[in-house]
């Protein structure tokens, strides 16, 4: 057993013997990676585009969850929207169907008109403080180290290092 092997286990036995209150933890955990994961790709476009946002909106399953949509809000350090309709494919369909029909002018009219805000979450600044910190000093510094990561697996996985055939032909056996 390798140091790796030992330092992933001692990591992991904690957690699968943890009592049902820390697996909140485990899931909070998630909710946040997501969302630092989005925040960066979103810093990343917008130093391309120099458009910065006024708020986030946050559709889909997720938005659901209170937790997840305060987490965006101070993940962004922005005011996160919840639409009372939280399918936003099947309400972007709808106003280009309407914008199509003719129903409304343009899209700017038609999404004026079609899109309720349900709930508005406002940045906690405790919380987007320490959620800058933590991303300035850890996270974005992990991609840097899972990219070499990835790149060995992709090889590992396509048989591109040296004679080892791909996990791929494995599952052909």
């Amino acid at each position: 057993m390798t140091w790796k092997t030992t330092a992933t286990l001692l990591l992991l036995v904690p957690v699968l013997q943890a009592p049902l209150a820390r697996y909140a933890w485990i899931y909070r955990s998630i909710l946040e990676s997501v969302a630092l994961m989005l925040k960066n790709n979103y810093d990343n476009m917008r130093n391309e585009m120099n458009h910065f946002a006024k708020h986030v909106i946050i559709t889909g399953g997720g938005s659901n969850s209170d937790l997840f949509m305060q987490i965006f809000a101070d993940m962004f350090n922005l005011p996160a929207r919840r639409n009372a309709i939280n399918g936003c494919a099947s309400l972007g369909a709808a106003i280009n169907k309407a914008v199509g029909l003719g129903l409304y002018p343009d899209y700017a009219t038609a999404v004026d008109k079609m899109v309720r805000v349900k709930d508005i979450f406002i940045p906690i600044e405790s919380n987007a403080k320490r959620y800058d910190a933590m991303n300035k000093g850890i996270f974005k510094d992990l991609t840097k180290h899972n990219d070499v990561i990835l790149k060995k697996s992709y090889e590992v996985m396509h048989g591109e290092l040296g004679n080892v055939d791909s996990i791929q032909s494995w599952s052909n056996a």
